[in-house]
């Protein structure tokens, strides 16, 4: 297994169980056997809306921005959750965007939020607070297990599906009904 599950998707199977995870879709940005794994949630909304979290950045969230017609925020995962990321559009870039594909990059800089702010950030965008990750060989360890499903990546899935949905969305698109599973491995 190498990097080519990167960008993708990984799902929680149905028998997973741990609170952190259990039926979860992680957009799996970076994965190197050798140097570990990181991603971010895509189906778990955060406690904080935007308005809060540019309050807490001192930065202003100009007047002709409604701040309902702007995503929720999404807890990308256990790690780290004062920090942030933000998956986009890929017609707002910067030098320190990394592109995952040709049209999405991920950027964490201050910048981006500004532009938000002031309504001329990128066209589609999802903010993250936290991440996933996994040391060297410990993800590939739980695939191998069953415990994560790995789906290609379709942008769909961090930006038009409403994440209350991406969990069952994901694994239709492999054919995968979950109500056809037993909930945990015995259970048949």
């Amino acid at each position: 297994m190498d990097s080519a599950i990167a960008p993708g998707f990984l799902v929680a199977a149905p028998h997973m169980r741990d609170p952190h995870f259990e039926r979860s879709v992680v957009f799996l940005i970076e994965h190197d056997e050798e140097g570990g794994s990181f991603g971010l949630v895509v189906n778990r909304a955060a406690e904080v809306d935007l308005a809060t979290v540019l309050g807490a950045m001192r930065l202003p969230l100009e007047a002709p921005v409604d701040i309902a017609r702007h995503p929720p925020i999404l807890a990308g995962g256990p790690v780290s959750p004062e920090l942030g990321w933000i998956v986009h559009s890929s017609e707002w870039s910067r030098p320190e965007t990394k592109l995952l594909s040709v049209d999405v990059g991920v950027t964490t800089s201050v910048e981006i939020l500004k532009a938000i702010s002031r309504g001329d950030g990128p066209r589609e965008y999802a903010l993250f607070l936290g991440y996933s990750g996994w040391g060297p060989g410990q993800l590939v360890a739980e695939i191998r297990t069953g415990a994560w499903i790995t789906v290609p990546f379709a942008r769909d899935l961090v930006f038009s599906v409403p994440h209350e949905e991406r969990w069952e969305s994901s694994l239709a698109r492999l054919g995968i009904d979950p109500r056809n599973i037993a909930p945990s491995i015995g259970d048949a």
